[in-house]
């Protein structure tokens, strides 16, 4: 009866153990699964690229296929750059069925951004992407540990959608300015003037090709100006 009973709880005993052991596999290798952005923190993208698109991948566990489905809701919050204004986005539901072999580029989505040409919009601006209602995945396994990612827009410049314009398409007079500063060899429609700490001091419609200055303390200051023929981007120098 004793050897009979030690013997049940030694087989007890390693059925426990080999029962923990194979849980601990299956944690372990459900932990290997990563979803996700590929990009960490940011994501930047130029006006300029028709074809941009934030990317999502899922790396299944033990480099195998996924044997089950893993993926979240994909969703917008509006920031320093509108939907339906400066991009397009539609909220979706990303999702990578079971199967999915990393091998085969099966693991990848491209969520394009569909950005829209804005003339008026300068600089860069932003809007995040965030992961919902997570499937078959816990925070814990998010790529980078992430769940929302940052898309900056870069509107500098030539990235608009209008040319900037060479110093020789045009002319800023009188160089240093006291009052009024004139823009010849364009038609000047729209401006915005920076200190060069990147501060926006004044901005408005351009009277008579002309900008009055007359408030701005002395020192250099950068021009953005929108005209007929493309943008004007240069420093000048206020008396």
């Amino acid at each position: 009866m004793g050897l009979t009973f030690r013997y049940n709880q030694l087989t007890i005993m390693k059925k426990i153990v080999l029962l923990g052991l194979i849980l601990g596999m299956g944690t372990f290798g459900f932990s290997q699964t990563r979803f996700g952005f590929v990009a960490k923190d940011y994501d930047n993208f130029s006006n300029s690229d028709a074809n941009a698109a934030v990317e999502l991948i899922v790396w299944p566990e033990n480099s195998d296929t996924l044997d089950f489905e893993v993926g979240a809701t994909v969703s917008n919050q509006d920031g320093s750059a509108l939907n339906g204004i400066h991009y397009n986005f539609t909220p979706l539901v990303a999702k990578f069925p079971a199967g999915t072999n990393q091998y085969d580029l099966s693991n990848r989505r491209l969520l394009p951004i569909n950005l829209i040409p804005n003339s008026a919009f300068w600089g860069k601006k932003e809007f995040t992407l965030t992961l919902t209602n997570l499937i078959g995945v816990v925070d814990a396994q998010l790529l980078h540990n992430q769940k929302v990612l940052r898309v900056i827009i870069d509107y500098d410049g030539s990235s608009i959608g209008l040319p900037k314009l060479s110093v020789e398409e045009y002319s800023l007079y009188p160089v240093p300015a006291s009052d009024k500063l004139y823009v010849g060899g364009v038609k000047a429609e729209l401006y915005k003037v920076y200190d060069l700490s990147g501060r926006l001091v004044q901005e408005g419609p351009s009277a008579d090709n002309s900008i009055d200055v007359s408030s701005l303390m002395p020192g250099m200051y950068m021009l953005y100006a929108k005209t007929d023929r493309g943008m004007i981007i240069q420093k000048f120098i206020k008396n």
